[in-house]
């Protein structure tokens, strides 16, 4: 009967230990916040070689756009960031939020 006992108590415990420990892992979650921001040119063409800042207080993430005018960022805190291009403000912003991807188009 002892045996019994330690043997249920060694299972119960191993199946705590198991959730206690998936449950620690499972709130370390990476967070995936991106945005897309195309530029395109006065005429509507692609804008490439321009320099997208997404900025707001303290927070600047810089990126140049490629040869379709797009610009790609990442960050893992959700916020909300005003977007400037060649040092123009937009009056867009770019919303980061957790697994989504925020796509602008951008007419200068």
């Amino acid at each position: 009967m002892n045996k019994l006992v330690i043997k249920f108590a060694g299972l119960i415990a191993f199946v705590l230990l198991v959730g206690v420990s998936s449950g620690i892992t499972s709130c370390n979650k990476e967070i995936n916040c991106k945005a897309v921001i195309t530029v395109l040119a006065p005429g509507g063409s692609p804008m490439a070689g321009a320099q997208v800042d997404c900025t707001s207080g303290d927070v600047t993430l810089t990126s140049t756009t490629d040869g379709s005018g797009t610009a790609n960022f990442e960050t893992n805190l959700p916020m909300i960031l005003d977007i400037i291009v060649n040092g123009q403000p937009t009056g867009r912003v770019a919303r980061f939020e957790d697994d989504k991807t925020d796509n602008v188009t951008v007419q200068m």
